[in-house]
Formats: structure tokens, sequence, C-alpha cells
């Protein structure tokens, strides 16, 4: 039986609907590509997990450049990668082919805290810094080489921003809260240049914002259930947090943490400053 003109008509409207929305899919998700710094760490393992979940093609870059878990099915789809953050042009060429990136380098205590082998018990990747690994060029250092690779890449006019996630600290809003500065006048040395390194990121994230979406992320302490060095801390915290005291903020469960910010990546009214509760309500959404 043949169909009627109408009929041709209506079906083959319905298929290039159909075929646009599949690459309008496509593109969001399958088509784009995702640097992450750090990937193979506590943070940014759950950030590929995700992004792979979500179709993402992602590549990690990190010292150690092995996936952190072999036996995930989803962390085999990343491309791991060893190299070093801190040369300008080893990121610059990644970020050449990203339509997107994560900077999740971590580092509590650096080779200048005095506390640097500590960093075994409390890092949740179980990294170990070198006599060169200092805030200010695993922090700041490895983020401005990516967010000027970012800016000098070639923009299409009226093409979107490309979207950028940082990992930052709760503490390093202690300015814009009650008490905040006076607790961080009592910080020790060490804390408070792991905030400035923070900081001057924040600041240059902002500053990049013409051709950069910034997305910050400021967790407070990040945990799962395998962490235990964090565990008896927890609900210290957290009660905190519950009766208003304005310089505690929340625990992260690093699963929340990672979901929050692939959503971040995906949804372009995502810029800014993210809290405990916009992760919580980012992470929703995947």
């Amino acid at each position: 039986m043949s169909l009627s003109p109408s009929r041709r008509l209506l079906e083959a409207c319905l298929f290039v609907g159909a075929s646009r929305g599949a690459a309008a899919l496509a593109a969001t998700r399958g088509g784009r590509s995702l640097l992450v710094l750090g990937g193979s760490g506590f943070v940014g393992r759950e950030v590929c997990r995700n992004a792979v979940e979500r179709g993402y093609r992602v590549t990690s870059l990190s010292r150690r450049g092995v996936n952190p878990e072999p036996a995930s099915a989803l962390l085999a789809q990343v491309q791991w990668l060893a190299g070093d953050a801190t040369d300008a042009a080893t990121v610059k060429k990644l970020a050449s082919s990203a339509d997107a990136a994560v900077h999740a380098i971590g580092l509590l205590f650096d080779a200048e805290s005095g506390l640097a082998n500590l960093n075994v018990i409390v890092s949740g990747s179980r990294s170990v810094p070198t006599s060169t690994s200092t805030y200010d060029r695993i922090t700041r250092q490895t983020s401005f080489n990516l967010i000027g690779a970012l800016k000098s890449k070639m923009r299409l006019p009226g093409s979107a921003r490309t979207p950028v996630c940082f990992v930052s600290a709760a503490e390093a809003g202690w300015p814009e809260v009650a008490y905040g500065e006076r607790v961080e006048g009592f910080a020790p040395a060490w804390l408070k240049a792991y905030l400035a390194a923070k900081r001057s990121v924040e600041a240059e994230l902002r500053s990049a914002s013409g051709s950069i979406r910034p997305v910050v992320y400021r967790p407070s302490l990040i945990w799962n259930w395998q962490k235990f060095d964090v565990l008896p801390a927890i609900p210290i915290f957290n009660v905190a947090c519950a009766l208003g005291v304005p310089f505690v903020d929340k625990t992260v469960r690093v699963e929340t943490l990672g979901k929050a910010i692939v959503a971040g990546l995906e949804d372009e009214s995502v810029e800014g400053v993210q809290r405990y509760l916009q992760m919580e309500q980012l992470a929703t959404r995947l």
C-alpha cells in the first residue's frame, strides 16, 4: 500500500527532527572532549568516571598517568597520560583539542609546609609530593597554564565559552563570611599559603571569563567511606555547619563532588563559586 504525499511529508519531518535531536545530543556529550588535570587523584577519578558515563571523551594528565582503578570499566575508557602539568607546552598541546577542562590537582601539604610526609595519609590518592611540589607550582602554575592555553585558543564568533571547573576550598571563602578573616589570622602558615594559591587561581579564572566559563567548587572536607583519616571529623564539621557557624561548611562526599563538576560542565548557566548546597543540587542532575 503506497503512502499519501501528506503522510510521506510527515514521516520525513519526523525523521529530520529525530536526526537533529540525536546530533544535538552527540554534540553535547559524545562529541565533546574533556581534559582533566589530576584525573588519577581522589577527586579527578570521580570526574573521569562521571564524564565517561555521560559520553565525554576524557583525557587525564597526571604524574603517574595510570588508571587508578584497573577493574573499572568506565575508567578503562579514559586516555591516561603521564606528564607534567607545570609545563605550559604540555598543557597547551592537550588543551588545544579540549572542549572543556577540569583542574583537580590537589595538594594539602606542600614541600615547604614541613608536613609533606603526611600526604601519604591524608591524600585520597596516597600521593607523595616531590621537593619541588609547592602550592605555587602545583596549584597556581598548573592552573594558570590551563587557563592561558584555553584563552589562546581560536574561537568562532558567537561560540560558547569553554567551561573550566576548578576545585578550590571552602576556606578560600573565609573573607566573605562573618569572622572568617579573624579565624584565618590564627591559621598556620602552610594553610595561609595553601589558600593564597587557591585564591590566585580563582582571581585568574574571573579575569578570563570573557573566553572561558569559570566554575569554582569550594568543598570543605571531601570524603568517602574508605577515607578513614577524615571520618572522625565529619560529624564535627556537619554539626557546626548545621548550627550556623559561618566559617564551617558541611562536608562533601567525593561522589557528590564528581557529579556536581560534570553537571557544571554541561549546564551553561552554571558559573562562579559553588558551595556545598550548590554542589548537592548539581549532583542530583546526573
